[in-house]
Order: structure tokens, then sequence, then C-alpha cells
């Protein structure tokens, strides 16, 4: 019987929950319009699947980061599996990417690799890491550079 209930059942939070945070862009033109509409801040877009673990690790730094950096940069979650056109219109070959945009235009980082990367392609350490690489694109963005150098050297990042 309902009666003998103590109260509500605890609600179980689903994996995907806890980046509810980060606001999502469900269609390219969604995404377009983030992109092209915002005239004052960079805006940092994450493409990916949701559920990948490598996305799930950056969408943790990025959740932690919200509310530091809102003032400079407006950061946005983009799933493939809705918008499958990312990967396409940005040449796409890894599972995620955090693309950074200023006044409509894609910036490219030179992460140490020697060439132009047209995003981070691996999730970052941390909260610090984020901030500082946040800080140098909205630095270089300011300045009217569409190549920006990050702050570290990421060219031996992934060498075994």
């Amino acid at each position: 019987p309902l009666a003998e209930r103590p109260g509500p059942r605890p609600r179980r939070r689903c994996v995907a929950m806890a980046f509810s945070s980060l606001p999502a862009l469900h269609s390219a033109f969604a995404m377009d319009q983030a992109v092209t509409g915002e005239q004052s801040k960079v805006v940092c877009v994450r493409v990916g699947q949701e559920f990948d673990p490598e996305c799930m690790k950056i969408d943790e730094v990025l959740k932690d980061v919200v509310s530091a950096v809102e003032s400079m940069v407006s950061l946005y979650t983009v799933d493939v599996r809705e918008v499958p056109e990312c990967v396409q219109e940005f040449q796409l070959e890894t599972p995620f990417a955090v693309l950074f945009f200023y006044r409509g235009k894609l910036l490219q980082l030179d992460v140490g690799a020697g060439g132009r990367q047209k995003g981070i392609t691996w999730p970052l350490s941390g909260r610090q890491e984020f901030l500082d690489l946040a800080e140098a694109v909205v630095r270089g963005a300011q300045q009217g550079r569409d190549f920006i150098v990050a702050p570290r050297d990421y060219s031996m990042q992934f060498r075994y």
C-alpha cells in the first residue's frame, strides 16, 4: 500500500545529468547562432559524444570553470550524434574537440606540435590548465589574432 512508504524514493542521478550546467546546442543552426551572435566574448564549444570517457573528463573541467570564465568566455557543448555536420565542417578526426571562436571566426592554436590545430583534442588535466589556455585565447583574440600560441607546449603530451 502507498501509506506504508516513508517518503519519496531517492532519485538516481544519471551521469549525463552531472553536466547540465553546460548549455547544449542541438542543431547546426543553434551552433551557428551561438558562434556568430557573440561579439564581445570568446565562444568555446566542446564537440563530441556526451558519454565518451574523454569527453566526460573535459566536461568536468568545463563545468568547474564556468563561473570563473563567464565574463570572457561562453561555454557550450555539442553532441555529434545530434549535430553530425560539425564533424564534417570542422574536419574532426578525434572523439572530441574543444574549439574556440571569436566574432564568428574559428581560432587556431599553436600547441607546440609545429602546426596549426583547430582546437584541443585531448582532456586537459584540470581547472588551472583550462583557465591558462582560456586567458591566452581571450588575450590573443582581443588583440585581433586568429592564431593563438598556447601557454604550454603539448607536443610531447601523448608520446610514449
